[in-house]
């Protein structure tokens, strides 16, 4: 039986020991010592990009070779400029401190111009980040150890993966067939700013008998993506329809909306198109009326009508590029002036068990992926190592607790299948930021699993060490409990499940577009595995889990019963009121008050220290069948899962898996609690009663919309076992 747990353990990092302030560099990773290189330029001869010249002042094709051991990197060709700066990292562990440095300048076809030798005992370390050492020229000798005229500017120095120079440069843990990939190199990205385009499609007034009265309806372009309205029988047809799109900054495209005409059982028909550049496009924050035009509609034989519309982008909103459940980020598109309330800092630190994912090869090259908000970031790749040590360090501002960090780790298949080879999914982890304890450093082994034959195979396992710092006053981060989870113009939005799944497949798309230009680009494969695009919005798989979602919840209310019928502690206290009762019926409602908080403290004493464990039947595989043709079955699992949802977001927050969250509503539920105690010991049940009915009847219409708000708003940011699902 293959073990899911999350086992806690103990690495030798800075800020176990308090050896390194919290929030500086280094202080949730283990340290790694690299011997640094930075080649700058070359100078004492002519380079020269082109066929072999008869020349020795002239060299063709140059560029520098640096010899470490069994190591052997080299520069890209060197330019007219003579200036390439590169730098290379090799690790201590694989380096001998006796050995020497060996700088080799060469040509075109491999030919040996010139080289020198360095030791690696000489190296200064540098300890401090912000330092930085001058760069020497170096001598060239000949094959008879003779001086030249040619020079190579270098500096080398022993650091960790603190400096500076550690994410551009190129490791030795990353090198193939004697040279550097840059595509195992470690990178940040940053996904495009996105926003929702809202066209409001009303009516059209066509000239001559272009309508007839037939089926007319509109076809809305955007790029590659193309939507149409529902049909109008009418002479000058009205829709009032609503469509969405997804675009992304820079706003250079332009909507074509296209009236057409579908006579019955033929081909449709082009009435007319009109073309809106998104450049001037009104951008609107809040809920201001959208300013609808009529717009001319040009057709093969000029202007055939006008048309009604209103466009907008919707700056106010948040693009979903995520499922609601694991999303990273809530803050509309128009994100000015938001202030964080924290930083996450994120340490991965090292693989252990993984499968060999190329078996040919009998090899696994693993990287990380992890994402938070807009900001993805990459590490570099281990090569040929089923347990890779990473050891990076990244941090994000947070500006709402109820996200999710997701980390992901793949084997990289680019370097022995060619570019088009797809890079395979090792596992995929998320951690929700409310279950974290602010300034604690959180270290795990995560198990890393994926989905094969509708099965659960573990992959292995991922040491992180996760750690949220409070960059605000408490009383800041209360108050988001108490403010909509989603920005206000999308509070009041009607749109369903399924269109909220179509755009999400929207805005990951263009995420596809933007980062897979990028050198060393983020594949198609890896953001989509990311950002759960392959999902289906209805899965059998997924009712049968949200089913046993349900299941669990109902259970552990009735495990309570369960306790009292086995005399366990609980018992004590059932039957005390009931005695209470008997002896004295008065005292019924402020015993059971006072139980219900003496109960909440105790459950407090056995709070959640372990963040959620991957529940197996939960994963809700999704077969690859559609089900789009079943609304209803469609809807009953919606509704289901937001029923088991709910559930166990009360149950969460009597567990005090939220921390932050639960002592919030123990505060407020003790001073209700101690509130009734005392009206009903001086009025008794029955006056207090009508009080709370009256009071709950009368009390102003404000405050029945505040109350319900500010709850939904409470219980939204509770934590589900959505969390511990694939």
């Amino acid at each position: 039986m293959e073990d899911f747990a999350i086992k806690e353990t103990t690495p030798n990092i800075p800020a176990a020991n308090g050896s390194m302030l919290p929030g500086t560099a280094l202080d949730i990773v283990e340290q790694m010592d690299f011997l640094f290189v930075k080649v700058f330029n070359a100078r004492g001869f002519i380079a020269f990009d082109g066929p072999y010249i008869a020349n020795p002042q002239v060299v063709v094709n140059p560029y520098v070779v640096v010899k470490v051991g069994r190591y052997k990197v080299a520069t890209k060709y060197l330019k007219s400029s003579l200036d390439c700066a590169e730098t290379f990292a090799f690790k201590e562990e694989q380096i001998n401190s006796d050995e020497e440095i060996e700088i080799l300048l060469k040509d075109g076809a491999a030919i040996t111009i010139g080289k020198f030798s360095l030791l690696i005992s000489d190296a200064i370390r540098r300890d401090s980040v912000g330092t930085s050492y001058a760069p020497c020229w170096y001598v060239l000798k000949d094959r008879n150890n003779r001086n030249t005229n040619m020079e190579v500017n270098l500096t080398y120095w022993m650091g960790t993966q603190a400096d500076a120079e550690f994410a551009s440069s190129w490791h030795s843990d990353s090198a193939v067939d004697m040279c550097c990939i840059p595509f195992t190199r470690s990178r940040q990205y940053h996904s495009p700013i996105l926003c929702y385009l809202r066209v409001s499609v009303n009516e059209a007034v066509l000239r001559g008998n272009n309508g007839n009265g037939a089926k007319i309806y509109v076809k809305a372009t955007l790029g590659d993506v193309a939507k149409k309205t529902k049909v109008s029988n009418k002479v000058n047809p009205k829709w009032d329809e609503i469509i969405l799109f997804v675009v992304a900054e820079p706003l250079d495209g332009s909507l074509v909306l296209t009236v057409k005409v579908q006579p019955n059982g033929e081909r449709s028909v082009i009435i007319g198109r009109c073309t809106v550049p998104l450049e001037n496009v009104q951008k609107r924050e809040d809920d201001t009326p959208i300013v609808s035009d009529w717009y001319n509609l040009v057709g093969p034989e000029g202007m055939v009508g006008k048309f009604h519309m209103g466009i907008s982008l919707e700056g106010g909103c948040h693009v979903f590029d995520e499922s609601i459940h694991y999303s990273s980020d809530f803050r509309p598109t128009a994100n000015s002036g938001i202030p964080s309330i924290g930083v996450l800092h994120l340490g991965i630190l090292n693989a252990a068990g993984l499968r060999v994912m190329k078996l040919i090869e009998n090899r696994t090259d693993a990287y990380c992926v992890a994402k938070y908000g807009s900001r993805w970031v990459r590490t570099r790749t281990i090569l040929d190592s089923v347990a890779p040590q990473w050891n990076e360090q990244f941090s994000w501002l947070v500006y709402e607790l109820y996200t999710v960090l997701c980390i992901a780790v793949f084997d990289n298949c680019h370097l022995h299948g060619g570019p088009e080879a797809l890079h395979q999914q090792i596992g995929k982890i998320r951690i929700r930021l409310s279950t974290l304890e602010v300034n604690h450093v959180y270290t795990f082994s995560y198990p890393l699993a994926v989905t094969r034959y509708s099965k659960v195979k573990k992959m292995g396992e991922i040491q992180l060490a996760v750690r949220l710092s409070s960059s605000t006053s408490l009383i800041n981060r209360l108050r988001t409990y108490s403010q909509p989870l989603l920005p206000k113009m999308q509070c009041s939005s009607t749109l369903s499940e399924f269109k909220l799944d179509k755009l999400k497949n929207e805005a990951a798309s263009l995420i596809v577009l933007s980062l897979t230009r990028d050198e060393p680009p983020l594949r198609k494969e890896v953001i989509s595995y990311m950002l759960d695009v392959s999902v289906e919005t209805w899965s059998l798989q997924k009712a049968i889990a949200n089913y046993d979602r349900v299941r669990m919840v109902v259970i552990s209310f009735l495990d309570w019963f369960e306790n009292i019928r086995n005399w366990r502690f609980t018992m004590i206290f059932v039957y005390a009121s009931l005695l209470l009762a008997i002896l004295f019926p008065n005292m019924l409602l402020p015993i059971i008050f006072l139980g219900l908080v003496g109960a909440w403290l105790w459950r407090y004493r056995k709070r959640p220290r372990l963040p959620p464990d991957v529940h197996i039947k939960l994963t809700g595989i999704v077969i690859n069948s559609r089900y789009d043709q079943l609304r209803v079955i469609g809807r009953m699992q919606t509704a289901l899962g937001e029923l088991a949802t709910l559930g166990e977001r009360v149950e969460s927050l009597l567990s005090w898996r939220d921390g932050l969250g639960s002592s919030v509503f123990f505060v407020v539920f003790v001073f209700l609690c101690v509130a009734a105690f005392c009206i009903t010991y001086a009025i008794g049940c029955r006056w207090f009663m009508v009080f709370l009915m009256v009071l709950l009847v009368v009390r102003l219409p404000i405050h029945r919309i505040i109350s319900i708000s500010y709850l939904k708003n409470f219980l939204d940011r509770m934590p589900t076992r959505t969390d511990s699902m694939f």
